[in-house]
């Protein structure tokens, strides 16, 4: 009986490319996907230009001016490289006859599919979330490197003045106040988002609803009833809750409590994750993107599944985001 169409090659690789990550994922749904055909990620670090032109006079040269400060990154590509191997059980509903035998295979693999997509989704996931702290840093069995992504140290903060955890209305306002204008100043546009916790945002509630006149009756329904703080302070406040397992069982925050990220990420396209080439010799050339392939191994009778991606996270212009180590130390 011919096998089910999920595993021919480019049947799974129409498929893997029709997954979408979880709407949990936030950076991961946020930024673009920039093919990249070299074998290292390089990009530029632009830094915002605080120059005004000069007046000059008719007929006489133009005045020549520098061009905008800037600085490049190279870094190779984090590779990722897993596969799975279906068991005798899969062969059995393959090669046995029926409707029923064939859908059983084709949800089986369809499922350990998109686990391993998913896998793969939350890595980059957490890798954009490192990369938002200024350094990546790869600490694995096989891969230990560091990636520093050139934030100013202005835009990376350990704590406030005063926590969070006592602070007043006013002394919260004053704080993002500061980090707004580090991101209008150096970056040369405004802040528009901020994401944290919903412990750091109930810190904010908590200090606010001390004032009642200080925070609208709008504003108290989106948190109560959506957990958000849209507007507040000129600033989209989205809850970021979503996490991550470890193989060792270990239940992590992408974003951790009590951090806080301020920034833009709409102009200038300030960050995006680059796509680099395949290094497995059956993919097409010049093919970018998670490349996915399958075989049969004879002894013992099996069937493998293998996805690998090679990507990166790059951020271009790092004084358009404010990182907030911890808001209550």
């Amino acid at each position: 009986m011919p096998e089910i169409s999920l595993l021919e090659p480019m049947v799974l690789r129409g498929v893997i490319q029709q997954f979408t990550a979880p709407q949990t994922m936030v950076m991961l749904n946020k930024l673009p996907k920039t093919p990249w055909p070299y074998p290292t990620a390089t990009w530029d670090v632009i830094a915002g230009s605080r120059n005004v032109a000069r007046p000059n006079v008719p007929n006489s040269e133009a005045h020549i001016v520098p061009q905008m400060g800037r600085s490049q990154i190279s870094a190779a590509f984090i590779y990722i490289r897993e596969k799975k191997i279906f068991t005798p059980t899969l062969i059995h509903w393959i090669r046995t006859p029926g409707e029923i035998a064939a859908r059983n295979a084709e949800q089986l693999v369809l499922r350990e599919t998109q686990d391993l997509d998913n896998r793969f989704n939350a890595f980059a996931e957490w890798a954009c979330w490192q990369a938002l702290t200024g350094v990546m840093n790869l600490d694995f069995e096989d891969v230990q490197a560091t990636v520093d992504y050139k934030f100013p140290t202005s835009h990376k903060i350990a704590s406030p003045t005063v926590g969070w955890n006592t602070a007043t209305p006013q002394q919260i306002k004053a704080d993002v106040t500061a980090w707004k204008r580090l991101i209008q100043r150096d970056g040369r546009v405004p802040a528009r988002q901020a994401f944290a916790t919903e412990p750091t945002l109930a810190r904010i509630i908590d200090s606010f609803s001390a004032v009642p006149a200080l925070l609208s009756d709008r504003m108290k329904d989106m948190y109560y009833t959506q957990g958000t703080l849209p507007g507040f302070l000129g600033l989209d406040w989205q809850p970021v809750e979503h996490t991550y397992q470890t193989d060792a069982g270990v239940e992590t925050l992408f974003l951790a409590d009590d951090s806080l990220v301020i920034g833009n990420w709409d102009d200038n396209n300030p960050m995006e994750i680059f796509e680099g080439p395949t290094a497995d010799d059956d993919a097409p050339d010049g093919y970018t993107g998670k490349f996915t392939k399958t075989w049969k191994e004879p002894d013992p009778s099996a069937r493998q599944y293998l996805m690998e991606w090679n990507m990166m996270p790059v951020i271009t212009r790092p004084e358009q985001f404010v990182r907030v180590a911890d808001v209550a130390p």
